[in-house]
């Protein structure tokens, strides 16, 4: 509770007060200021997995207020090759072993052959299917988050060019 003057007697008045204790005096009771207006929330990107507003981004189940973001960008990890190049490398071992074996007039099981062979053809499949993931990070006062993930690097960019979109909107101007 505060003391004001009253507007016709210049006596203090509390601000509850509804009229003034000396004169009688009407008081007016001060208006608050009006809230602030909320923007309009506008969709500049939706799939399934993935909504980008201009007031928030939602991966999944989890929102992050844009509010809080101070940058968002894409980045990658290669794909893991080094089991693959160990089996390359003791399936080719098998092979050689079993040809070194040929030229000493004691062949090799045939086996040896199957097996360093499945082992050769394994490791290349492996490689060749391998894939870069690629990641939306995105950075606010408290750190970084991998926010998504996926092998496709368009789609993530797009992701990145959708949230960096929300974000200038969202900046007062």
């Amino acid at each position: 509770m505060a003391l004001i003057s009253c507007r016709e007697c210049n006596g203090s008045v509390s601000t509850e007060a509804v009229a003034c204790p000396h004169c009688g005096a009407p008081q007016q009771r001060p208006v608050p200021p009006p809230l602030p207006v909320q923007p309009k929330e506008e969709k500049i990107y939706f799939d399934n997995a993935v909504a980008v507003t201009t007031t928030r981004v939602i991966v999944g189940e989890t929102t992050y207020a844009l509010r809080n973001m101070t940058s968002v960008s894409m980045t990658y990890t290669p794909p893991r090759i080094f089991g693959a190049l160990l089996l390359l490398a003791f399936g080719g071992l098998l092979l050689l072993g079993g040809f070194v074996s040929i030229h000493t007039n004691a062949p090799a099981p045939i086996g040896v052959y199957l097996i360093g062979g499945a082992m050769v053809i394994g490791a290349i499949l492996m490689m060749v299917t391998a894939k870069t993931s690629y990641h939306v990070i995105m950075s606010s006062a408290s750190g970084e988050i991998h926010a998504l993930t996926s092998k496709k690097k368009d789609y993530i960019e797009r992701v990145v060019f959708s949230i960096n979109e929300a974000i200038a909107k969202h900046q007062p101007a």
